[in-house]
This record gives C-alpha cells, structure tokens and sequence, in this order.
C-alpha cells in the first residue's frame, strides 16, 4: 500500500467541476425559444449595468462632446468651462468616475446568476465542463452559444432603444457624453488590442462565474460579494465585455443620430472593429484560463472528474478555442455584421452624413436581429442538440 501512488484533487475543485457539469446540462436541453428567451433577458440585465454605470458615474466623466463638421470632438469639462485646472494641477476626475462606474455594473452579472437567464460570456465555462466530461458532444455547445449570444444581442439592442430614443435618458449631458466616450472609443479600437481587451474581460468575469459554482447552496449576499469584485475590476481596468457593448455601442449610434441628427458610428465600426476581435478574446482568454485549469488540474485518479490527459487537454482547447470558436464568429458576428453593413449602405448612412430621421439608425439593427431569431432555430432543427447529451439525465 505504502508504495501506491497517492494523489488528491487540487482544493477539491473537481467536486466543483461535477457538480457544474451536471447542472449545464439544462443549458443544452432547452427548446430554442426558451433558451433565446433566457439570452435576451441576460442581453438587458447586463445593458442595466451600465445604464446604471453611466447614470452614476457620468456627473464625475471630465470629457465632453460636441459634433464639428460631422464628426464628433473630445474636451475636457474644465477646457470647456475655460478652466485649466487640470493642467495646472493635474487633476482629474476620470478614476473616481470609472470607480463609480466599475462599483455598480455588477448589477447585471450578480441578477444573471442569482435570478436565472443566460450569458454566452458565462457559456464558455458553464457549458463546456458537461463537454470536457463527455456528457454532451460539441453540437451542445455550439447550439448554446448561438441561442444565448443570439438573445444576448437583441436583449442589449432593446435596452439602448430604450435608453435613448425611449427615455432620453442617455441623450442628455453629461449621461450622453459618458456613454457615447465609452461607446466611441469601444468601437475604434484596433483588432489586436480589442482582443486582448475581450481575453482579459472574460477571464475575470468567468472568475467571478468560478467563484459563484464554489459559494453554490451557500447564503446568496456572499455569492453575490463574491460577483462583485471581479466585475468591478474588469470594468474599472476598461476591458472589454461583447455582451456590454451591444447594449452600449448601439446606444451610441441611436443617441448621436438623435441628439445631432448625424451619424457617427457605424455598424461596421460596432461588428467588425469591436464585436469581432472581443468576441473571440472573450472565447479563448476563460477557454484556456479559467475552464480548462479547472477542469484539468482536477481531473486526475481518484478525483470524481476521472483521469485526464494532456491529450485530452488539448483536443478541449482544440474544439472550443478553435471549431466551435469561428462557428460562432461566422454565424453570429460575420454574417449578421455583413448584412447590417449592406443594409446600412443601402440606405446611404456612413459617419458624418446627416440624418433628418434619427430613427433610421435603428433599421440595420433591427434586420441583424431577424437574422438572429431565424438562426437561432434553424440551428436547433440542424444541430438537434437534445441528441448531443450522451448520459441519461
């Protein structure tokens, strides 16, 4: 006995790996207008967030916005104000508004979680464990992805509607010069910076995901503390959360076009310099980073994962980082993203053209999300996903 080999499961973590696996399973065996249903309600809880993230944090944004010749102009409050206190003495108020802003966004993900709706960013863990346990093949996952970001989308579109052309919350300073700063620069970042942005977004949000599965059946207030602080970090770092910015980036485009009747975002802008890249970051940074450590480190003799090899490692990072990754990316972001784009070609919107009717700005949108709903169920009836689970439930 003595010269057994003897080994013990990292911090119990494949306890935890179990327990999530068992309870994914539900994500995949959903009709598909149910799990849609589950998307938008997650697309518009995280849209809350930071609507409310803009509400409180937007009297202490120290830039502000004005359009010039079609295109808009950044300014500092107090350049504005013809102060140059900032200058003089180096102050600005940008970090206490981003820590305002970083302390209330978890509102979003904290509902998601204790209140039941479905986050494709928290997807990428949930339902790839019943995956890594061969519980369910990979039409399970991909099934998920789609219905989940496809509701996400329409979830955050909905709310920024709301936001601007319905309240005209967001269309009035300084809530609008905070919103449409984030949404600007969210949408002319570079490919390569907008992924690392979106890698390290989703590794703290599916840290706080982790954090949830461990504090499971224990008091709610501690599950929700446990939310919190990795929310509140990615947010007050400035990373970048695809989900977030369907609800923000499209309030920008509907504010501008509101507030100046001139366009100055566009859906290209929003798919292809934003959604693109983060999309894919925010896939492989928890892919690798969160899921695949806990599920690895895990599952080795003994522990209630089973034995798992480097092959076996690899052959996960294969599958979801790569197959179902670009899936997703041609279906859900490429595609749509192209037919917003043509349609807002067709009807002539580029940056800096003036637009009598600023509700024009919502079309391209609206047609992305027929092309949304109509996958979403095409895919179910394609991929049957309720005969990808392979263990009796």
């Amino acid at each position: 006995m003595g010269s057994e080999e003897k080994l013990l499961p990292y911090y119990d973590v494949d306890k935890t790996v179990d327990a999530a696996s068992h309870a994914a399973l539900f994500k995949v065996l959903q009709p598909p207008g149910r799990l849609f249903f589950a998307g938008v309600a997650a697309g518009w809880l995280i849209g809350m967030g930071f609507w409310l993230a803009f509400m409180t944090g937007g009297s202490l944004f120290p830039l502000r916005v004005e359009v010039v010749d079609g295109h808009p102009v950044f300014k500092h409050v107090g350049e504005v104000l013809g102060i140059k206190i900032a200058e003089e003495y180096h102050i600005d108020l940008l970090t206490i508004s981003k820590l305002i802003i970083g302390a209330v966004f978890p509102l979003g993900l904290i509902s998601i979680l204790l209140g039941g709706a479905d986050l494709w960013t928290g997807n990428v863990q949930s339902v790839v464990y019943p995956y890594a346990r061969k519980f369910i093949d990979l039409r399970g996952v991909i099934y998920n992805w789609i219905a989940s970001y496809a509701g996400n989308f329409i979830g955050g579109l909905f709310l920024a509607f709301m936001a601007t052309y319905g309240t005209l919350m967001l269309v009035k300073s300084p809530f609008f010069d905070t919103m449409y700063t984030y949404a600007y620069k969210k949408s002319h970042l570079d490919a390569w910076t907008a992924f690392w942005r979106g890698v390290g977004c989703n590794i703290l949000v599916n840290l706080a995901v982790w954090l949830y599965f461990r504090a499971k059946g224990k008091d709610m207030m501690g599950q929700a503390f446990l939310i919190w602080f990795p929310i509140f970090a990615f947010v007050a770092i400035g990373f970048e959360h695809s989900i977030a910015n369907m609800f923000c980036i499209p309030a920008g485009i509907f504010a501008s076009a509101y507030r100046w009747h001139v366009y100055t975002i566009t859906y290209k802008d929003f798919f292809f310099n934003n959604l693109l890249p983060v999309t894919y970051g925010n896939a492989v940074g928890p892919l690798i980073l969160i899921t695949l450590y806990y599920w690895y480190v895990g599952s080795i003799k003994g522990s209630a994962l089973g034995e798992a090899k480097p092959s076996d490692a690899l052959k996960l990072v294969i599958d979801t980082c790569v197959i179902a990754s670009l899936i997703h990316l041609v279906l859900l972001v490429v595609i749509p993203g192209a037919i917003a784009v043509g349609v807002e070609a067709a009807l002539g919107l580029a940056p800096g053209v003036r637009v009598d009717n600023p509700y024009i700005a919502l079309v391209p949108g609206i047609v992305a999300s027929i092309y949304y709903i109509a996958i979403t169920f095409i895919m179910f009836k394609v991929l049957k996903p309720y005969t990808s689970v392979k263990i009796s439930v």
